[in-house]
């Protein structure tokens, strides 16, 4: 039976080192609602940044409905043959409502404090987090695509605390894997 695995953190909480974690450890498949609107604006020519993303993403939620996306990410997860499918960047409390429709499911938060997290970002450098300021960070975590993670969090199964080392966030990961085998 598949495991579906959601994940959900703020920029730079280390989500998608567990993704990338488990789908190199343990054959995952990925899915995220940002590939859905990666593919769209690629599709117009635009550039690949987050604050496309998030542009692109409150307009379908209020021109089409707010589960246009969580719909169409549901139907990939639905084709999907994989054993274990990770969504990466759960943001919404929809999100969370597709999740646990599948039958076998977790909720996985990640977490780091937020100077850790800005440094992180700089340091990959992608979507354009290279270029700004910590201040800037701390004030796109108000936007309207960060601003419901707390509230969603808290319907985690498990919360993992990524200020330490990656070994530290590994072992974290395999205990809570574990329960699940």
């Amino acid at each position: 039976m598949k495991l579906v695995i959601g994940l959900i953190g703020r920029i730079g909480s280390g989500k998608g080192f567990v993704g990338d974690y488990l789908c190199e450890n343990y054959d995952a498949k990925r899915h995220t609602i940002s590939e859905i609107l990666s593919d769209i604006l690629k599709r117009l020519h635009l550039p690949v940044k987050r604050e496309y993303l998030q542009k692109l993403g409150a307009s379908l939620r209020s021109g089409l409905g707010h589960g246009v996306i969580v719909n169409a990410l549901e139907g990939d997860i639905k084709k999907d043959k994989s054993h274990i499918i990770i969504i990466d960047g759960i943001r919404y409390m929809n999100e969370v409502e597709m999740l646990r429709g599948f039958e076998n499911n977790l909720l996985l938060g990640v977490d780091a404090n937020p100077k850790l997290r800005y440094e992180r970002c700089v340091l990959r450098g992608e979507k354009d987090e290279g270029k700004i300021t910590l201040s800037e960070f701390l004030e796109n975590e108000n936007r309207e695509t960060e601003k419901y993670i707390n509230d969603v969090m808290k319907e985690s199964d498990y919360t993992l605390n990524n200020d330490g080392t990656k070994e530290e966030l590994i072992e974290k990961i395999e205990d809570i894997l574990k329960k699940f085998n």
